[in-house]
């Protein structure tokens, strides 16, 4: 079975509608590979904001307190076949947070001439929004990763009218999956075609109708194997 190591960078700390829509994924992608997945919570107010952080960078310092929560992720990056950026849709664009570090990451990328090791690499962005702004903050999200060499991104993106995920209708929750599924497959076939090994038979969707993970109106917590870094306790943003 093909292993994938996956690493995933959620722009805000809260655990909405965004976030439900990468377990989704993630669960798809295990029914037919292994996935090792690790993923990091972008805090607010964080040491991204000190004004030697640059200097860190381009020393590869470690003896600043800031510079290895932000050296972990690159780490984690830099060996990662999928790399996913989510964030939803804030102001119309990406949270503050999400900007910050992906001028961090550009920097990082350009100064230690990291680029050419991340064309091999598969992006996927994905954001949720309540309302304007969700084509503008996906085409931030995938304009960055290829800034930083990722040559090959895929999007999911979706317009909910509704805050919590909670809220969001069962019908619309099974047509989110089902996008989602098709996804995956698209991405496992990059991977497999791009690594030159043998596609799996991958599993079709046939009907959400009765998928117990929709049964409640909430999506099943699939965080069992995850490595998870969250960087400061969780804050409320929409």
């Amino acid at each position: 079975m093909i292993f994938v190591n996956v690493t995933i960078i959620y722009g805000t700390m809260r655990k909405a509608s965004t976030y439900n829509c990468v377990q989704l994924l993630l669960n798809d992608l295990r029914l037919n590979v292994n996935i090792n997945v690790t993923e990091f919570f972008l805090q607010k107010n964080s040491s991204y904001s000190c004004h030697k952080y640059f200097s860190c960078l381009r020393t590869n310092s470690n003896s600043c307190n800031n510079f290895n929560p932000i050296y972990s992720i690159l780490t984690s990056l830099y060996d990662s076949d999928l790399i996913i950026l989510a964030c939803p849709v804030l102001s119309c664009d990406i949270s503050a947070e999400m900007t910050s570090f992906l001028d961090y990451l550009s920097y990082y990328s350009i100064q230690n001439k990291a680029i050419s090791s991340m064309h091999n690499k598969i992006g996927l962005v994905i954001s949720t929004t309540t309302g304007a702004g969700l084509f503008h903050t996906i085409r931030t999200l995938k304009r960055n990763l290829k800034l930083c060499g990722v040559d090959n991104t895929f999007k999911f993106a979706k317009t909910l009218y509704e805050i919590n995920w909670e809220d969001v209708s069962i019908k619309t929750k099974e047509q989110i999956h089902k996008k989602i599924f098709k996804l995956s497959n698209k991405i496992l076939d990059f991977y497999s075609n791009s690594h030159n090994l043998e596609a799996p038979s991958f599993q079709k969707m046939t009907s959400l109708k009765i998928d117990p993970i929709f049964k409640s109106n909430n999506v099943t917590d699939f965080n069992t194997e995850k490595n998870k870094h969250a960087l400061i306790s969780e804050i409320n943003v929409l």
